[in-house]
């Protein structure tokens, strides 16, 4: 049978072999009206595609909205059920399996998904219940499948299931992944190792060489939180990480601990040669407390760039001395940005006793930066 594509090429060549031969007007009538039998059997065509298209996604959905029923009873009547023996577990399970597709990639998604989502509303008993089910009805073996899978897609699908099931057995298998050379597979892991590893997951960063990137930080920073672990001993050691992205979460994690023991290191990294690992360390100065960088601040003040002044000034503005004071004062004598001024004039009013009464005239545009900074609404 002759396809679609293929008539439709037949006609194509068939009409520029006519033109050649004929010219004359009622030739070209037909060939216009031949081409619009052309044009309107592409529209039917193209209608008939959206057709089965829209057709399969509506008996998907439909197919997929049943499932989801299914498991909602199964999965209810499964925890609350009065039988609680192993014997009544697996008849239940097994009459499950029977009943939904159990095989299909798509049908193993949406269990596994929603034995993650009731994981997340439940404690105790009922969550080592759903790991349970999870492996009665056979799913390690399709995540594991996904892990082991060429792709890395699969792959960071494999170990979110893992991570959120909070399945720690194959910690070998994800540590290897993080030396991944695919960033989105090697931060996956890097995430995972940390959330399932029991025996200090956070010196897995010591052999760690990449980058760590925001996202990153804060995930790791929300695993700390959520999972209490225990500062490394070692962290002021982690000071001297050479990669810039990680020796700001070297900062990021001294903070979150409070470790104070790391006030000599923060002080060193103040004049490091990465300005961003310097904006980290000028805020750790301000978060520690640390009134005996003070000096430091001040000195290295002028050859920081503007973002980094701004921190110092903010910074001098909690932990500053009356030297503070003095440095601000002249500070704003000197010709400065908007952004500096005004940050300065904040941190005087938080240090200065004497700042109400402080005068700064007949300079009008420090008066109206005092003014602003005692009134921020004012408008005149």
């Amino acid at each position: 049978m002759m396809t679609y594509s293929s008539a439709y090429i037949l006609a194509t060549f068939s009409l520029v072999d006519d033109f050649i031969r004929f010219r004359d007007g009622a030739y070209l009538s037909h060939v216009l009206n031949v081409a619009l039998v052309v044009l309107l059997l592409s529209v039917m065509y193209l209608l008939f595609q959206l057709y089965i298209v829209r057709s399969r996604k509506f008996r998907s959905g439909s197919r997929r909205k049943i499932l989801q029923n299914k498991i909602n009873n199964f999965l209810s009547e499964l925890i609350f059920s009065d039988d609680q023996s192993e014997k009544g577990y697996d008849e239940q399970i097994n009459k499950f399996k029977k009943k939904v597709p159990i095989n299909q990639n798509w049908c193993r998604d949406l269990l596994i998904q929603n034995i993650i989502d009731l994981d997340r509303n439940f404690k105790g008993e009922v969550k080592s219940k759903l790991l349970s089910i999870y492996f009665k009805l056979g799913l390690q073996d399709y995540t594991l499948a996904l892990v082991k899978s060429p792709f890395w897609f699969y792959k960071t699908k494999g170990l979110y299931y893992w991570r959120e099931l909070k399945y720690g057995g194959k910690l070998s298998m994800v540590k290897k992944l993080i030396a991944s050379k695919n960033p989105n597979l090697r931060s996956s892991a890097l995430i995972t190792y940390i959330s399932l590893a029991d025996d200090g997951p956070l010196t897995v960063l010591e052999e760690y060489s990449e980058t760590i990137s925001l996202v990153e930080g804060l995930n790791i920073l929300e695993i700390i939180q959520r999972k209490k672990i225990k500062k490394p001993s070692n962290l002021a050691s982690w000071l001297n990480f050479q990669e810039p992205s990680q020796l700001i979460f070297a900062v990021k994690l001294i903070v979150y601990y409070n470790d104070l023991s790391c006030a000599d290191g923060i002080v060193k990294i103040l004049e490091a040669e990465n300005p961003k690992v310097r904006l980290a360390a000028i805020q750790a100065c301000r978060r520690l407390f640390l009134v005996e960088t003070e000096p430091t601040l001040r000195r290295i003040f002028a050859q920081e760039i503007e973002e980094n002044q701004l921190e110092i000034i903010k910074t001098l503005g909690e932990i500053g001395s009356e030297d503070a004071v003095s440095f601000l004062l002249e500070l704003i004598q000197r010709p400065q940005t908007s952004e500096v001024v005004i940050a300065a004039m904040y941190a005087l009013s938080s240090l200065d006793m004497d700042f109400k009464e402080r005068s700064f005239e007949p300079n009008e545009y420090l008066q109206a930066a005092k003014a602003h900074v005692l009134d921020p609404y004012l408008t005149q």
